[in-house]
Formats: C-alpha cells, structure tokens, sequence
C-alpha cells in the first residue's frame, strides 16, 4: 500500500515547485518608440501628370544619435500577391506613371538598433487627367473638329488637342464628345462628328478608325457603313458621380437616321442588332430619324424619337426585344398633336429635369415650326407606353427671331428658353399670359457658340453654360446661374466659372470616372 503515496506524492513536489517565484536574472528596458505622422488615408494623383510628394514627420522617444540609425521602405501594392518597393528615402517623390486604378502604400521605418518596424499606411487613387471634368466639342482655327477638357481633380486643368492627337484621321461638323458612364463592362467615349464618330481609350484618348460602330452591329438589313455613326447616344450621366438614368439599357441614332436600342447584359457587351426606327406593318421600311433620342433623364426605360419623313413622334418602349416602333395616336382636345399637322416640322428637341405635372424623372420640350414661320413648344413626358402631353405654347411676335435662332436650351426650373441668333442671346419667358423677352449684351460683341443648361451636374442651381467665340480672343466658356425671380430673367456669372483661349465650343458634357 505504501508504494501508492510515491507517485502522489511527486506530482505534488513537482507542482509546488512550478508555482514558486521565477528569480531568473532579467533586466527590463524601455525601447525607442516612433510616432509617425503627416501621412494622409488617401492621396489622389493623376497618371502622367502628377508626383506624389509625401513628407512624414517622425518623432522618437530616444534622442536619434545620428541619420543612419533607421531604414526606410516605401511600398507599393500592385496587385493581389504583387508589391514593389519604390523609395527607400525618408521621404516620397515618387511621378505617378501607373494605371488608373486605386493602390495600397505601405511605409516601413525600421529601427536598426531594436530591430522594431514602424508604419503608417496609405491607399492611393490614381485617375487620368481625363477622369472626370467637362468633356468639350468644337472647331479649331482651321475648321476641323477638335476635342479639349477641363479637367477637374484636385484643381482645374485645362488639357488642348485631344482629338488632333488621337490618332484619327481630320474630322469636320463636330456634334459632341460623350462618356456614356453606367455599367463598367460597356462604358464608351465617343467623339461623334458628322464625318465619322469613334470611340477613344479612356486612359489615354487615342484612336483608329476601327474603333467604330459597325464592330457592334449585327443585323440583317443592308446599311451604308458611311451612315453607322452615331450622332446621339442614351441615356446620359444625371449626377456629379457619373450616375446614368439607366444601366440596363442604351440607345442611338446614327448620322444616317437609323435608331438602335440594346440591353448590353442580354447581348453579352455594347452590340445592337436591327434597327428599330420602322413600325411593325412595315417591317422593311426604315424611316430616317430626326437627331434627337427623347427620354426622361431620371430614368430611361423606353425612347420616343421623331419620324422626319411622315413628321410625327415614335414610341419604342420594348428595348432589347422589339426591332419595331409605335405610332402614338391623337385626341380631340389634346394640348398638342404627336403627328403633326401639314407643314410642321420639328425644329429642336431637348431632354430636361422639369417635373410639371408629375414628371418625376423629367420632361422633354420639342420646338415647332409651321411653314409660316410660326414656332410652337410641346412640353411632354416621354416614359412608358403612353407618353403624357403636359402643355403646348404658341411662341409670341415678342420673340425676336424665334425661327431663326441656331441654338436653344430649356430651363428645368423655369418657363424660359434662351436661344441665340449670332452674337446675340435672348431668353424668353413662355409663361402664358406673362410673355416676355430678354437680350444680355453683357455678353458682349462674340458669337455665341453653344448653350447649355447644366442637367448632369447639379441641374437644382439652375446653371446655364454659354460659350462665345471670337477671333482675337479664341473661345470663352463661362458658367452663370438663371435666377428664381419670377418677373426677371437675370445671369449671374459664377466665380471661378470663366475659361478663355478655348476652341470655338459647340458642345460640352460631365465625365465623372474612367
């Protein structure tokens, strides 16, 4: 029996002494410690522009003994499993030559007495200089089409010559250049002339003449390829962060007439197949479209579109399944006819942020033209199977040279239109029952260029954008805001919103991502 105390009794011994104190010689010291500061969470910088300067400061809890003790590492995340050390300074200079996509910066500091690393993290946004900013369209001196930018990241960059040195051939009758934003997978930036549009890389702006629609195509009507290029493109970016009125479906028109609607996720990227500007009892006869795709800007689900031959508004509301269009028919009392009495022609057509009559995502405005010269305003909600008629005005005498204006532009907030005759620029109120018109010629002796209310940005300021242009002083694009007093049409030039020495600016849009 007694032997069963031993192994008892030396598992106690052995616990006893694993519990008594440690009297091992240990001598304990506070280590340096690094408190770095001046890096920021995030840096944006622009690829071939900018160089990112980073200048930490450092403070230690030892005084240093000399500029050797610590290491220094920059590096940079370029891919999931991929990292590159690209400053081994104290200090970062480093010329952004890298693609437009956002990195992980690691600062390392490392103590070479202690053997201890320090750090301070950092992301970096890297965008072109073309990333976001007003895309602009017009002439150069010469006449041909010519594409600039104000860019606008961290300050306002004024960037020359980008369609002349695309790589294009020279293009003539310049309409627009457009970012179509939405979906990533499908994202255009079309430089549209009458003479040819093409896509351009979006990091770098260049070009070939392959880079058009016809790539896209696939249909079984013979179309001239000189005609398949677009001239408009929808839906258009509503927001400063590039948001669009619809992600799942886009729209055309091409500068032969033809109309193109697609759903890119269905048909797999940006293709189109048939056009759809025909109705369903003639399904072989393409009817030539007026250059204007009409939608509610908020959001696009369907397109109404104008029949140049027979004079009348088409609605195509099955986007992606239909290659046909719908006639719309007329009522007795209706404020305005959809096919137009002999003689009327469409003149201009604009998509607005006007909510009259519960247009929550916006009403379009058209400009009439009887063969007396006398012009009419249909004001209309062009959504869903049945586009609402909301008001018609028939333009006063007071409108001087109404008819023969070459620019218009509606406002969203407001019953005015300004047009532009020349040098001239008029507004006119269509208020019925308080018509009035108005001339600024603080504007100047320069021709007007382009007029353009602000739809895409921050359409509630009520901003109006006017371009002039003059030989001595080149193209001038200046931002005013159309005041809220009902018995005046008043322009408030903006600060900071006066841009000189451009070219002659026949249309400007917002590009807000890659």
């Amino acid at each position: 029996m007694k032997l069963l105390y031993f192994p008892l009794i030396f598992s106690c011994m052995l616990a006893i002494l694993s519990c008594s104190k440690d009297l091992g010689n240990y001598n304990y010291k506070d280590i340096n410690e690094l408190d770095i500061k001046g890096v920021l969470t995030n840096y944006m910088v622009r690829t071939g522009l900018d160089t990112l300067h980073i200048n930490p400061t450092i403070t230690a809890t030892e005084e240093q003994s000399g500029s050797d003790r610590y290491e220094y590492l920059w590096i940079l995340k370029t891919g999931s499993l991929t990292f590159d050390t690209i400053s081994r300074e104290r200090n970062l200079s480093y010329p952004i030559l890298l693609n437009p996509v956002p990195y992980d910066l690691f600062y390392r500091v490392m103590d070479k007495v202690t053997g201890v690393t320090w750090t301070a993290n950092t992301k970096i946004t890297v965008s072109t200089a073309y990333s976001r900013g007003l895309l602009i369209m017009g002439e150069n001196e010469s006449g041909f089409a010519e594409a600039e930018m104000l860019s606008m990241l961290s300050d306002t960059l004024h960037i020359k010559g980008i369609l002349s040195k695309s790589g294009l051939p020279s293009l003539r009758e310049p309409i627009s250049l457009v970012h179509t934003a939405g979906d990533a997978s499908y994202i255009r930036l079309w430089a549209m002339t009458k003479t040819g549009s093409y896509f351009l890389d979006r990091a770098t702006m260049t070009a070939t003449t392959a880079n058009n629609l016809g790539r896209f195509l696939f249909t079984s009507d013979e179309i001239d390829p000189q005609t398949v290029h677009p001239v408009v493109i929808a839906p258009q970016v509503r927001t400063a962060a590039g948001a669009v009125g619809s992600t799942l479906y886009r729209a055309l028109v091409t500068v032969g007439g033809d109309v193109f609607s697609s759903v890119p996720l269905i048909m797999g990227g940006d293709f189109y197949n048939n056009p759809i500007n025909r109705v369903a009892s003639a399904p072989d006869v393409r009817i030539p479209a007026a250059p204007y795709l009409l939608y509610p800007i908020g959001s696009m689900s369907s397109i109404m579109w104008y029949d140049t031959r027979n004079q009348r508004f088409l609605n195509h509301t099955s986007i992606g399944v239909s290659t046909s269009s719908t006639p719309l028919t007329d009522g007795v009392n209706d404020v305005f006819p959809w096919n137009q009495p002999v003689g009327r022609t469409l003149v201009y057509a604009e998509n607005t942020r006007n909510t009259d009559g519960g247009s929550t995502n916006g009403n379009s405005f058209a400009i009439m033209k009887d063969t007396d010269n006398t012009s009419h305003i249909y004001k209309f909600y062009a959504n869903g199977t049945n586009p609402a008629k909301r008001a018609a005005y028939k333009v006063k005498a007071i409108a001087t040279d109404f008819d023969k204006a070459s620019l218009y532009a509606f406002s969203s907030n407001r019953t005015v239109v300004f047009y532009a005759v020349g040098k001239t620029l008029y507004a006119y109120d269509y208020n019925p029952g308080f018509e009035k018109i108005y001339t600024f010629p603080e504007l100047g002796d320069a021709e007007v260029t382009m007029v353009k209310f602000d739809t895409q940005m921050d359409h509630v300021v009520n901003s109006l954008y006017i371009a002039t242009y003059d030989t001595a002083s080149k193209g001038t694009l200046r931002r005013f805001r159309v005041g809220t007093n009902p018995n005046v049409v008043e322009l408030s030039l903006q600060d900071n919103s006066t841009w000189t020495d451009m070219i002659k600016i026949k249309d400007i849009n917002w590009r807000a991502i890659n």
